[in-house]
């Protein structure tokens, strides 16, 4: 029989042990670090890493990408104050900003020139690399898809400082096809370039139809949206479908997370629509949209996407939603920013 036997002592007791072990470990660390210098010539120190701990990539190459993808997007321009005046972006959005419309955050008109930077986002491949999916929030709290119509980022400043608009400026967005469910989304509380986006309708905002002359001569669809606040806008519209829907899960690469990595959805058929999975599931470290809004039977691709050593590192899979759908990424590739926009703006 094996018997195990424990010994107790009065604090005092305690003390004077503690003060003997103590002594013989200084003597023994001595020994040892004297025996070290003396042979540190002829021994090599190896670490090892045990085989259950896994690697993590760093997450902040991939955290710039975005704020640089973003900075890169910016177009900049110049109006006077007093005049107004109206600005065509590269992909033929337009701003017109009335005379006299804009004040400081003090109240004072602002004459002069004014900065304005520009930013406007049409294509699935921009809305990854700058990582503002169309992920809306409704009422509840749920976060589900919403179709957009193009995205944008606006704000004026004079010599460095930020301005108010008094009067709404207007933003004339070319379109296909005129969709008069569309309205418009904006972040709650984010003004800034850099923050996390997830829109919200705007409720007291408008969108009217209208028509824009494009570069080529011709006229086309527009969307013409009066705006008051700088930062964040989207023109869109809730996504609906009738089907049943289901928890999805989406199960990365060993070393990679979700403060190192993402995980996106195209939708096939939809091209102004990309979501983002935004939950990290720590306990079963997958990702996953958490409210259980993917449609079941609905054609779409998987996009992981980090970025390490100056590459993009991605895997792009074709599915098909199914019940408690689980998609695994086991393999990932490297490419060039160019080459990832490539092949997200040619998904169907």
């Amino acid at each position: 029989m094996k018997t195990t036997n424990f010994m107790y002592t009065d604090q005092k007791n305690s003390m004077k042990v503690y003060t003997v072990l103590k002594s013989m470990t200084l003597f023994l660390v001595s020994l040892i670090l004297l025996t070290s210098c003396e042979t540190a010539d002829d021994v090599d120190i190896i670490t090892e890493i045990p085989d259950d701990i896994a690697q993590v990539f760093g997450g902040l190459e991939y955290n710039n990408s975005i704020t640089e993808a973003r900075e890169n997007a910016i177009q900049n321009f110049t109006i006077d104050a007093s005049t107004g005046g109206l600005i065509i972006g590269e992909d033929g959005t337009q701003l017109y900003f009335p005379p006299n419309g804009l004040t400081h955050l003090g109240g004072e008109a602002v004459t002069g020139d004014v900065d304005i930077a520009f930013i406007e986002i049409y294509s699935r491949a921009d809305m990854l690399t700058q990582n503002l999916p169309t992920n809306g929030k409704k009422d509840n709290g749920d976060v589900v898809t919403i179709i957009s119509g193009g995205e944008f980022f606006i704000n004026a400043t004079q010599n460095g400082n930020q301005l108010v608009a008094q009067v709404p400026f207007e933003l004339t967005a070319p379109t296909d096809t005129f969709d008069p469910e569309m309205t418009v989304f904006v972040p709650e509380n984010c003004d800034r370039l850099d923050c996390d986006v997830v829109w919200e309708e705007d409720e007291d905002a408008a969108i009217e139809g209208g028509e824009i002359q494009n570069a080529d001569g011709n006229w086309t669809s527009a969307y013409v949206a009066p705006l008051t606040n700088f930062g964040w806008t989207n023109l869109d519209r809730w996504w609906s479908y009738a089907g049943p829907k289901t928890m999805v899960f989406a199960d990365v690469p060993e070393g990679f997370n979700e403060t190192n990595s993402a995980v996106y959805v195209s939708y096939d058929g939809e091209p102004n629509a990309l979501a983002l999975f935004d939950t990290y599931d720590t306990n079963l470290e997958m990702f996953t949209e958490h409210y259980g809004q993917m449609p079941i039977g609905l054609d779409v691709h998987f996009i992981f996407v980090s970025v390490q050593d100056g590459d993009y590192v991605y895997a792009i899979q074709s599915a098909t939603i199914g019940a408690d759908h689980i998609e695994t990424f086991a393999t990932t590739q490297t490419t060039t920013e160019a080459g990832l926009t490539a092949l997200i703006n040619a998904l169907p």
